[in-house]
């Protein structure tokens, strides 16, 4: 597991944590969600080893960050923009890495290789190599030793869905210890089981997504008007049938707390006026913001 209390760091002036605390269960995938630069990658560089902490208490497995040769023999971190030797091919940079835990068999390295999607690419040097392969390359180089602990920094940003699903699976498969970075709800539903949302170096919300979802609901149905003039009539109609109902600008959106609330959602609406168009949106990080930290600014 990974445990982090009471976590300080400074960048001069810049508080990049303050006061952090996260607490990863053994075999779980946890994700930390918030905006750019509120902390996110600071905080996993700090438990790569990369990077010391100011103030504060981290473990790993019950081992101390102190102990640093300890821990990279847990971790496989991958950032979120790799920068690799592109003089070097996939091959070279993944026996490297294996290497540096000791690991000379040719049929781990294979494995990893093609788990990663590098099998048929594995000996091109990475200046052929498009962002997305090189990130596949840092995959399979942070996850050849097979560790317990995976610290992944927006591990599907800039991924094409067939790397992104890959990715996926493998994380769901592993039963290995995550934590993984992200701006967004978006990565940790059906990934994550439980969430630390960040905003200005600090943890606002921390529970398990279940009882997130619980609290914030499911998302919203955004409608749209022909004619703006029925939306008081609308909003009558769907507050009548107890629905939670918020305007911004010309969109009208109707909160549900499961997907099959959403048929019903739309038949009332266009029963009381005549719709344009009828979307479900997701819930957004402003969204956790408001309803579970309203006096956070």
């Amino acid at each position: 597991m990974i445990v982090a209390r009471k976590l300080n760091k400074k960048y001069g002036k810049i508080r990049a944590i303050i006061d952090l605390d996260i607490n990863v269960k053994k075999g779980t995938i946890h994700g930390l969600i918030g905006p750019e630069a509120c902390g996110k990658t600071t905080m996993l560089r700090i438990l790569s080893t990369l990077v010391r902490p100011d103030s504060g208490e981290v473990t790993i497995n019950d081992v101390p960050l102190s102990k640093g040769i300890q821990i990279r023999k847990m971790i496989g971190f991958v950032p979120k923009t790799p920068h690799l030797p592109n003089d070097r091919t996939a091959r070279e940079l993944v026996t490297f890495a294996a290497s540096l835990h000791g690991i000379h068999d040719a049929p781990i390295i294979e494995s990893i290789m093609k788990q990663t999607g590098l099998e048929a690419v594995a000996d091109q040097k990475l200046n052929r190599f498009s962002q997305v392969m090189e990130k596949n390359v840092a995959f399979a180089m942070a996850f050849v030793h097979d560790p317990s602990i995976l610290l992944l920094d927006e591990p599907l940003a800039g991924l094409d869905p067939v790397s992104q699903k890959r990715i996926k699976e493998f994380l769901l498969a592993s039963n290995k210890t995550v934590l993984l970075t992200g701006q967004d709800l978006d990565i940790a539903d059906g990934l994550c089981n439980s969430v630390t949302v960040m905003k200005n170096g600090s943890n606002v919300v921390d529970g398990e997504m279940a009882i997130i979802r619980q609290q914030l609901g499911k998302g919203a149905i955004e409608i749209k008007l022909l004619d703006t003039g029925q939306t008081q009539k609308l909003l009558f109609e769907l507050e009548k049938k107890g629905a939670k109902v918020t305007v911004s600008g010309e969109s009208i959106y109707v909160h549900y707390e499961n997907d099959h609330e959403i048929p019903g959602i739309i038949r009332a609406a266009a029963n009381a006026a005549d719709i344009k168009d009828a979307r479900p949106v997701k819930l957004s990080i402003d969204d956790i913001f408001a309803k579970l930290h309203p006096l956070e600014k």
